[in-house]
């Protein structure tokens, strides 16, 4: 092989390889708990529009700050006058000089209409100008305050997206938690078809021997029946449960997706001592606290907005501009640039406003009012959340140690009607029974493990851990 179809090999290898780690990344299909809960927070529609927002209102605090900024302008203009504009003065030498010579005996006095005036052009026909203004904004009590309300607003919006993400994870946990129950349950009763259809064979040589009765393997037979549609069942149901979670997780709904979990390590990590003194609620873990509290900041502040509106507000303004003044605008003999500077001082101060101000303050206190009376109601509810959440959680460990004992006696005795059965001292009723305890034992220790899981995180959410 030559030096280059080895490079030409190398490159079509390294190109595969990329291609392959490309298509892992962007075809993921595995997730624990964790990695489906980070691939919602990554992908939610919710979150990416709150970001947006969020976004915006960092455009929307530079553009309020523009107003306290100074601005600079610059303006030209040119103006060409075809006819120059006529006005009209009073003749005020005729009566002058007929004065002195009447005066001087020189004509005989008498009265002289003059006429309704003499009509004169000022101006040029070109006009010219080019002028920079500046004006700033010195001191205007509201536009301070205001500005700190942006700013508070953006960490509002910063809240309510942690909040949202909170709420992504424990939506996402508990579509999960389904989904991974269902399977669970679909592992449980495939391998309890197993076993029945090893007990089936079993009765089924037995009764060709002569040994049992053809009624015997009916009954078997039905159970498998009936467990092979709970199978179809739960088949279909489990599917329903992996698109809500897809949804939830924004996932293509078209894709498969494999659940990596093992129920009993969540069962391990959802343990908590109720007793521990660490585990105490503190309404201010809550993201809805955070965002509560920051709406009652933002009402104190806007209150604080309306009252310093009151106060004057002070300006500075600065203008110069440059004329030219020509009837022939390119004769350099003509006049010359007539330059026009001037600063000042502006000021603005509210006297009277039909009470427009008193009237939004007004309506501002009753909203902080309101802010205030919803943080008490939700601290109210965040502690009766606790504690229901915790009795809830008691429930299920209770739940979950009666549910083993139940599963193991029940399967001590389906062992015990088998054992009796094949000697001959037992009836196939007496499996069949024991066998439908079982699953029943099954089902409700499935049902109290996910009562564990799912009581953990309405815990979590209740002490503001998610």
């Amino acid at each position: 092989m030559s030096f280059k179809q080895s490079n030409n090999m190398k490159r079509v290898f390294f190109l595969i390889l990329l291609f392959s780690k490309l298509g892992v990344a962007f075809a993921q299909s595995d997730f624990n708990l964790e990695q489906a809960v980070q691939y919602a927070v990554k992908h939610s529609n919710q979150l990416a529009l709150q970001k947006l927002n969020l976004t915006d209102a960092e455009g929307q605090i530079k553009e309020y700050y523009a107003i306290g900024m100074p601005k600079l302008n610059a303006k030209v203009s040119y103006n060409y006058f075809i006819d120059v504009p006529t006005s009209i003065l009073p003749d005020f030498i005729s009566p002058s000089i007929y004065g002195i010579l009447f005066k001087e005996n020189l004509l005989p006095a008498r009265d002289i209409n003059f006429g309704s005036g003499v009509p004169v052009q000022f101006g040029t026909k070109n006009n010219l100008s080019a002028s920079l203004e500046f004006n700033t904004l010195l001191f205007d009590g509201s536009f301070i305050v205001g500005l700190k309300a942006q700013q508070m607003y953006k960490d509002l919006l910063i809240k309510q997206v942690n909040q949202s993400e909170a709420e992504v994870r424990y939506q996402v946990s508990k579509a999960y938690m389904s989904a991974l129950v269902l399977e669970e349950t679909q592992k449980t009763l495939n391998k309890n078809k197993s076993n029945l259809e090893k007990v089936f064979q079993e009765l089924t040589e037995i009764n060709k021997a002569g040994f049992i009765e053809k009624l015997d393997v009916d009954r078997i037979e039905l159970s498998l029946q009936l467990l092979n549609t709970e199978l179809d069942k739960l088949n279909r149901l489990s599917e329903v449960t992996k698109n809500v979670l897809k949804f939830q997780m924004n996932y293509p709904v078209d894709q498969s997706i494999n659940l990596t979990e093992q129920l009993n390590d969540l069962i391990q990590k959802s343990y908590v001592d109720l007793l521990d003194s660490n585990l105490k609620l503190s309404v201010k873990n809550r993201p809805e606290f955070q965002v509560i509290d920051q709406g009652r900041l933002l009402a104190e502040i806007n209150v604080k907005r309306y009252k310093v509106s009151y106060f004057p507000s002070l300006f500075g303004f600065a203008s110069h501009q440059q004329s030219l003044l020509r009837n022939n605008l390119f004769d350099s003999k003509d006049n010359k640039w007539f330059p026009t500077t001037v600063v000042g001082l502006g000021m603005n101060a509210p006297i009277f406003d039909g009470f427009d101000r008193k009237a939004k303050i007004a309506r501002a206190k009753v909203l902080l009012d309101k802010t205030n009376i919803q943080m008490s109601e939700f601290e109210r509810g965040v502690e009766l959340e606790y504690l229901n959440a915790k009795t809830q959680y008691l429930n299920a460990l209770n739940s979950l140690e009666s549910g083993k004992k139940s599963l193991a006696l029940a399967e001590r005795i389906y062992e015990t009607s088998k054992i009796k059965f094949r000697e001959g001292v037992g009836s196939s009723i007496e499996i069949t029974q024991s066998e439908r305890d079982v699953y029943q034992a099954q089902a409700k220790l499935t049902e109290a493990q996910f009562a564990v899981i799912n009581a953990k995180i309405d815990l979590d959410k209740a002490l503001g851990k998610l």
